[in-house]
């Protein structure tokens, strides 16, 4: 079986592309070139094996041609929060163009691949009023670029006459973390928001699984299941802890004064995905000490300068004023 795997060298597409392999799967990345998805894809060759097609989502020739003999994909390839909302034009064009550009091409196939699209739990929008968990039957109430994206998408998949399967993501932290800017976004999840962690290891192998089981026709929400689900204060706390920071004050997170301040996460009900794709098998205390391992030399670092590091971070928040 071969398998087109768009946005191969992010996160989740990392994660992905590891867990086909471990299948035995021939695997085609479609990614767009760039330093940074070079030095990915160089690093994961030491992996395995697996074809690499550069191109623009956006581009119809470039993903007609990627598609060309294989038995399913995997559409990954997407701009995210913050970027989306930064670049709304640009969010549309990849997330809503390219998933029609994929599909444009799927329904000129024979044989139809089946497609494995990621959506996001986000599309609910803040929920913390209602009672957790969220199920996949839940309406949908996109609130900004990228959820309306993701709400266009899974319509538009729907409506088309390929086999689909769709997997709706919660936040997906990744082992590593790059570079030195920080995201003012970390500090707008309420410290009392219901979050669902959920490996990225883990979201790799049901991905991976969606491709051969018997969901056609299915939206599955995704998350670590009940073990892993946790308050925005625990989640980020034992974070800044592994970073070797320290958790900061109460008064550098947004305090929801309304429904609408809360953020777009909550607790999932993944038993149906659970029982079709067997994919949790990790924990958020597991995350945090391959987490640890990660940062190595630069945790003990971080703890020699946590006074510096803790001014950068507190600087970064719209909501701390000392």
């Amino acid at each position: 079986m071969k398998v087109l795997l768009t946005g191969a060298f992010g996160n989740i597409g990392e994660s992905t592309l590891l867990a086909l392999l471990d299948k035995g799967i021939e695997v085609r990345c479609f990614d767009l070139r760039s330093a940074a998805t070079e030095k990915t894809a160089k690093n994961l060759m030491k992996r395995g094996d697996f074809e690499v097609h550069w191109g623009d989502i956006r581009n119809q020739e470039s993903v007609t041609s990627a598609l060309s003999g294989v038995d399913a994909s995997i559409h990954l390839a997407a701009i995210i929060p913050p970027p989306s909302e930064k670049r709304p034009e640009l969010a549309k064009e990849v997330n809503v163009g390219g998933t029609l550009n994929m599909i444009k091409a799927i329904e000129a196939m024979d044989p139809k691949p089946k497609m494995v699209f990621a959506s996001s739990i986000s599309i609910f929008g803040p929920t913390m009023h209602l009672d957790p968990p969220r199920r996949a039957s839940d309406p949908p109430n996109p609130t900004d670029t990228y959820t309306h994206t993701k709400v266009e998408c899974e319509d538009a998949i729907r409506k088309s006459s390929i086999p689909w399967t769709i997997l709706r993501f919660p936040a997906v932290p990744p082992l590593k973390i790059e570079g030195d800017e920080i995201d003012p976004s970390l500090f707008d999840m309420p410290l009392d928001q219901r979050i669902e962690f959920a490996h990225t290891r883990d979201v790799g192998l049901a991905v991976a699984n969606a491709v051969t089981a018997e969901a056609v026709g299915k939206t599955l929400l995704i998350g670590g299941g009940e073990k892993n689900q946790m308050l925005q204060r625990d989640f980020i706390g034992s974070l800044l802890e592994g970073m070797g920071v320290g958790m900061l004050p109460d008064s550098a997170f947004r305090k929801p004064t309304k429904p609408e301040d809360w953020y777009y996460t909550d607790w999932l009900d993944t038993e149906e995905s659970q029982a079709l794709l067997k994919y949790q098998a990790r924990t958020f205390e597991e995350f945090l000490d391959e987490f640890k391992k990660m940062m190595g030399f630069k945790r003990h670092l971080a703890k020699l300068f946590s006074g510096q590091a803790r001014k950068r971070l507190l600087k970064a928040s719209p909501y701390y004023h000392e």
